[in-house]
């Protein structure tokens, strides 16, 4: 079980992997890091990365949607940078430093003969992999919590693993690895998947067992839990709102009431196309016996085995009850990729996975700097498309406004809404749809009684809610969006005359209405 037997291992390990020459490697991860530049400064701001900038714009102990964690830092960003896609994405440029750091400490851990290479393929595999390389630029929630998870895995692994070798060894890394989780609980609420498979690992291990017979363990988990106070607080004051919507309002189907075969295949087919397809082979095989020569080895991957399994078993079941998106099992993907070289010995199927995502990448950035890629075959993604338009969009809001001297304005849903904030750089916007949002928690669906207000709409808007909220409601205008010679989508602008509030407690709808175009 000693250093001799690891490096050994390792060693014949990577002759395996002879056809990964460093400068190679070192080509492909500066053409993937120059892409995710590229991404991160060039591409159009997501309808949600525009939603969470709100929310930093209002400090609050928790969100409808979130944890707070991630909010927090937007605000704190916007505050020092401005309004600018470099304010808004910088937080996620220092996350990834934070994660190719975790990601050296694996390799120096793991293969200590070879660990620049190491390093190199997880870190080539890892910006391969289509949703962790855009999921680890943009600022939706999952950057800040695979930093942490990724971190806090590092620090359980050497803790548990020193404590095999000696049960009295010094406890300071076990009180940073439940601080980090606490913190990745305090960003998205998918963390809850690695505090479980700690608990399971050392109630599964005989190795660790003893821990249970130890206070450290528990104040650790005390740790944890004071992390994420907040949201417990803010919950506390909105009725379990943010819980009862991840646990149930959602979903389609409620529990044991079905399968909603449409989802279930959406979740599976997008999870191994986005992932890249040829780290199924990783995932599976990550799970096949065999030996680990040290400890860090063994109970690193065991800890990720049970996250693996326990995370993406619980969303292939709700997978079937509702809409689950591919993205929530990039932290399973993520601890696999740390511990892939130990077990993984053909080098084919890592080109195969970076050349083949390279595509899916390439498309990408021009889908979503320049023009919807598809659009030149025919066909047409409403979801990217709502990315564009903006640039039109905001200067007729505010030539209306200033025409008509009105100051209210909103959307006909949470992101339309958001993105209006984002580009108008104002945080008192209204989203007049029926579905709950953390609008509704700040008292911003109807314009005050009597006023008129600005309502900009499009394909995926609820406009008959709209409709009620006012009076009156005329269409003003209507801008239909093309990019290099192809119709994108539309937007209208409609002026709303003597706001009628009503009561969101009755129009609470659990899912958006279908876009149309």
């Amino acid at each position: 079980m000693g250093w001799g037997k690891l490096v050994t291992q390792a060693h014949s390990r990577q002759d395996a992997y002879r056809f990964l020459p460093i400068k190679a490697l070192m080509f492909f991860v500066a053409v993937l890091l120059a892409l995710k530049l590229g991404f991160a400064l060039f591409t159009k701001v997501a309808a949600d990365e525009a939603y969470y900038w709100l929310w930093g714009q209002h400090f609050d102990w928790s969100y409808f949607d979130h944890p707070p964690l991630n909010a927090w830092f937007l605000g704190l960003s916007d505050a020092v940078f401005g309004t600018n896609v470099v304010g808004l994405r910088f937080p996620a440029f220092l996350t990834f430093i934070g994660t190719l750091y975790v990601m050296w400490l694996f390799a120096k851990r793991l293969f200590p003969q070879n660990s620049k290479q190491s390093f190199l393929v997880i870190v080539m595999v890892f910006l391969a992999s289509p949703t962790l390389f855009v999921w680890t630029t943009i600022v939706y929630h999952d950057h800040l919590m695979l930093f942490l998870c990724l971190a806090a895995t590092y620090c359980f692994t050497d803790y548990f693993a020193r404590f095999a070798a000696d049960e009295n060894t010094d406890v300071k890394m076990l009180y940073l690895a439940a601080l980090l989780l606490g913190l990745a609980g305090l960003t998205k609420y998918a963390a809850a998947f690695l505090g479980i498979s700690v608990a399971l690992v050392v109630i599964l291990s005989t190795q660790l067992r003893p821990l249970l017979l130890r206070p450290h363990i528990y104040l650790a988990g005390l740790l944890t839990f004071a992390c994420m106070s907040p949201v417990l607080v803010w919950n506390l004051q909105n009725d379990w709102a943010s819980f009862q919507l991840h646990f149930s309002d959602r979903y389609e189907l409620k529990a044991f009431q079905g399968i909603n075969a449409a989802t279930f295949a959406r979740y599976l087919f997008s999870t191994a196309l986005y992932f890249g397809v040829f780290l199924l082979v990783p995932l599976v095989g990550i799970f096949w016996p065999r030996r680990y020569e040290t400890d860090f080895a063994k109970l690193g991957v065991r800890l990720a085995q049970i996250t693996i399994l326990t995370s993406m078993g619980i969303f292939v079941v709700f997978a079937a009850r509702g809409t689950v998106h591919w993205y929530w099992s990039d932290l399973a993907y993520a601890l696999m990729i740390l511990f892939m070289l130990l077990y993984l010995r053909w080098a084919w199927l890592i080109w195969a996975h970076v050349l083949t995502s390279l595509v899916i990448i390439l498309y990408g950035v021009v889908t979503y700097a320049l023009v919807p890629a598809e659009y030149y075959f025919g066909a047409g993604n409403l979801e990217v498309g709502r990315m564009y338009g903006w640039g039109q969009v905001v200067p007729k809001v505010e030539e209306y406004q200033e025409e008509l001297g009105i100051s209210n304005v909103g959307g006909t849903l949470y992101v339309s809404a958001g993105q209006l904030a984002y580009y108008l750089d104002r945080k008192d916007i209204f989203d007049f749809a029926a579905k709950e949002s953390q609008f509704n928690f700040w008292d911003q669906k109807n314009v005050p009684a009597g006023e008129d207000g600005l309502v900009v709409h499009d394909p995926f808007g609820d406009l008959e809610t709209a409709k009620k909220r006012f009076e009156k409601l005329t269409l003003l205008e209507r801008l239909d969006i093309n990019l290099l010679g192809f119709y994108v989508l539309w937007y209208e602008i409609y002026l709303g005359e003597n706001s009628t509030p009503i009561d969101d407690e009755i129009e609470k709808v659990p899912h958006a209405p279908k876009a149309k175009l």
